[in-house]
């Protein structure tokens, strides 16, 4: 949900926006519920329980853009207007974003994770453009703080991020846990470097924002495009495994000054390049032609 919040702060500032939230809380615990019972009548039955009819008095819009995680069909059509989804944990809910959002129903797919945008492609969405995720600058920013660890880790502990975690911090100064927006960049400020461990190879939003927050960012090496953005060693620094990330953190907390370079360009580039009002820029261009 944060992403939809970062999209909203930056089309704002581009365009007259309106926003409509949809809770999928309920949809989901279903969805969990029965996880392991895939019979079609299953799915027929949820698509027909979680389709949603969107008739607010809503004044002529030029496009509606439907952020994941919503994954329900929702129906435009009575208002003859071009749509957009944004898929972006293209890498779990794949499945879910055709079967349930009925995604090939927009007009336009951005997918944020480029080596699944061929999927969309092959489920019959016309339109269908890579559109990685980014940072908000305003938010995603060095706090003049003094340093409190060696490394942080912010985000969700589970299966291998566990055991990572609690090695490197048996040996290193380090923080793990959950934080959001400003206590987020807080940590990151505080930190020498920040580590990221992708889930299934996703380029996602932790890359971009603590590049922007002008911090030394160690990333497991993934596809989705990364390489195409950034440039290891430049912008931020990639490992292989265990043995190279160890390696690799106790070089860098010694090279403190090649440690800020890589951090200090990796910030330049990503706010240069890669910021939510860029995403929607691009949007905009390709949807209703700004």
């Amino acid at each position: 949900m944060s992403t939809s919040m970062y999209i909203e702060r930056a089309l704002q500032k581009e365009c007259n926006l309106i926003s409509i939230r949809l809770s999928d809380e309920t949809y989901s615990i279903l969805r969990w519920a029965i996880n392991k019972l895939r019979e079609k009548t299953l799915d027929v039955l949820l698509n027909k329980i979680f389709q949603l009819e969107v008739k607010p008095p809503l004044p002529h819009v030029d496009l509606i853009l439907v952020v994941d995680p919503v994954r329900r069909k929702l129906d435009f059509s009575h208002l003859h207007v071009k749509t957009a989804y944004y898929a972006i944990d293209t890498h779990t809910a794949f499945q879910e974003h055709i079967r349930f959002a009925n995604v090939m129903d927009y007009d336009y797919v951005f997918v944020a994770q480029k080596d699944h945008v061929s999927k969309y492609v092959e489920a019959g969405c016309d339109k269908v453009y890579w559109l990685p995720l980014a940072c908000d600058p305003e938010i995603h920013r060095r706090h003049l703080l003094p340093m409190k660890y060696d490394l942080s880790f912010v985000g969700k502990i589970w299966r291998n991020r566990e055991r990572i975690t609690k090695e490197l911090g048996e040996n290193f100064k380090m923080f793990v846990g959950r934080a959001y927006l400003h206590d987020m960049a807080t940590i990151y400020s505080q930190s020498k470097m920040v580590l990221n461990i992708s889930y299934r190879g996703d380029l996602n939003m932790r890359i971009f924002e603590v590049m922007s927050c002008g911090r030394l960012l160690l990333t497991n090496r993934i596809q989705n495009g990364l390489e195409e953005l950034f440039k290891n060693g430049k912008h931020l620094v990639v490992y292989e495994d265990m043995k190279d990330l160890f390696e690799k953190i106790r070089y860098y907390l010694k090279e403190e000054k090649e440690r800020e370079k890589i951090a200090l360009s990796g910030q330049k580039e990503v706010r240069a390049k890669h910021t939510y009002r860029h995403r929607v820029k691009k949007i905009l261009d390709l949807t209703v032609g700004r």
